[in-house]
């Protein structure tokens, strides 16, 4: 698969996550050295250009009964989600295993579910919200294709099948899977694992966050909402990620405070930027605007403020909608190839806007530069920094770039013209992780 087919794979996953089974664009990326077969790139190309250019993504309902395609997963069985397939049905109504089976062997081309796949597990049949409905598994020797209906609580299993208008849902079997419903959300994972959902969080000093963790068990239904999950095995962190991540879109775009923004830019950051659960922005701002040093580019830094001072941080570098960058997962795109988006998005949190750090996006891949854009106080006229290669920055109106490889764990003081220290920070980025999305790392951790 060429990267530009894994980047609008990428792009497809956020138009349609709310028929997917994990609507979690980023994991694919995480997962994908165990993608074994794939779709064509044209079919990508459709969904995502009709996304890009305000089509409408698909609906809920997915295919029609009579399906117009031949699904085939892209993640291959290994042993976890074998463990899956081999676990009892789940859920509160797992008496009823047996009638949705025979449902979905009635009704298999509503999902267009390849024939090899000649073999069928009821992964679970439970309530969910005001609705109920079941998860299940076509499966071969080697992959599974996973498909899901949910409705009224009078209806069938065979009706909620047969009803193209259905939450339904079709995707890839993964170690950690979470449905996304009008107003629940179901999620499931490896038999003995926990799924845990972050409750509270702490920005700490050096930009990290702290969560508090709600067990859920390996198999839970939830009201619907943003979540922050991980998912624990044996005492060992597998996963952490987030599902349903929305993103702040604002109707009126506040003025740059510093340098100058460009609106379209400006728009472009908020519509990226994500609305993190746990971290409730209380205030949106547009801190700075401008070409950093060393940069041919326009970047727009954006605060999303917090309690206590904290700010989630949201830099948008170059033209089109930003996508996110990706550490481990860059995408280097050929010449003559589909005209996808060249802007790019960076997060991070920080303990105060007094000091504010935020990695800028590479200008040739979609992954993190070895460049760190800083904003300090006006006053600053330089930086004082401990644990990388650069011991002292000069700042131009209060704003410099370290030279500092990802992951980078710094001390930074920012000082004025007569050496008083206006200003303190702390740099600690995660190691091992692809993604960063507000200082939290997105681990897939399963081999």
């Amino acid at each position: 698969m060429s990267t530009v087919e894994e980047r609008l794979r990428e792009e497809m996953g956020r138009a349609v996550s709310g028929v997917r089974p994990a609507p979690d664009p980023y994991g694919r990326l995480l997962r994908r050295k165990r993608h074994k077969r794939r779709f064509g790139l044209a079919a990508v190309v459709a969904v995502v250009a009709a996304a890009l250019v305000g089509g409408q993504a698909l609906t809920a309902g997915g295919p029609g009964p009579t399906a117009m395609y031949d699904f085939r997963p892209t993640l291959v069985l290994n042993e976890r989600t074998r463990q899956i397939i081999d676990a009892p049905t789940r859920g509160d109504r797992a008496d009823q295993a047996g009638v949705v089976a025979e449902a979905l062997r009635d009704n298999r081309a509503k999902w267009g579910i390849a024939p090899e796949f000649d073999r069928l597990k009821v992964l679970f049949v439970a309530r969910a919200g005001e609705r109920w409905g079941f998860g299940a598994a076509f499966y071969d020797r080697d992959a599974a294709v996973f498909v899901g209906a949910f409705g009224a609580a009078g209806k069938s299993a065979a009706e909620l099948i047969a009803d193209r208008y259905t939450n339904t849902q079709t995707g890839d079997l993964s170690e950690f899977n979470a449905i996304s419903l009008e107003d629940a959300t179901v999620a499931f994972t490896v038999p003995g694992c926990d799924a845990q959902v972050a409750a509270a969080s702490v920005v700490r000093a050096d930009g990290t966050v702290e969560h508090s963790w709600v067990g859920e068990g390996d198999f839970a239904v939830l009201p619907r909402a943003d979540h922050l999950w991980r998912v624990v095995c044996d005492g060992v962190v597998r996963e952490t990620g987030f599902r349903n991540l929305s993103r702040a879109r604002l109707d009126v775009i506040p003025a740059a405070e510093r340098g100058s923004a460009d609106a379209a830019l400006a728009g472009g950051a908020f519509d990226s930027c994500p609305v993190v659960p746990t971290l409730d922005v209380r205030e949106r701002r547009v801190l700075w605007g401008g070409t950093p040093p060393g940069e041919n580019r326009s970047v727009v830094v954006t605060l999303g403020m917090l309690d206590g001072g904290a700010a989630l941080v949201c830099a948008a570098a170059g033209a089109g909608r930003p996508m996110m960058a990706a550490n481990a997962s860059p995408y280097d795109l050929p010449a003559g190839g589909p005209d996808v988006p060249t802007g790019r998005l960076t997060t991070a949190v920080v303990a105060s806007d007094a000091l504010v750090t935020v990695r800028l996006p590479d200008q040739v891949r979609q992954g993190y530069s070895n460049r760190l854009l800083v904003i300090a106080p006006p006053a600053a006229t330089v930086l004082r920094v401990t644990g990388g290669r650069d011991e002292q920055v000069t700042l131009d109106g209060g704003v410099g770039v370290i030279e500092a490889p990802f992951p980078a764990r710094l001390g930074i003081q920012a000082l004025d013209a007569s050496g008083a220290t206006l200003a303190t920070a702390g740099v600690a980025e995660p190691s091992g992780a692809e993604f960063v999305i507000a200082g939290e790392p997105i681990i897939h951790n399963w081999e």
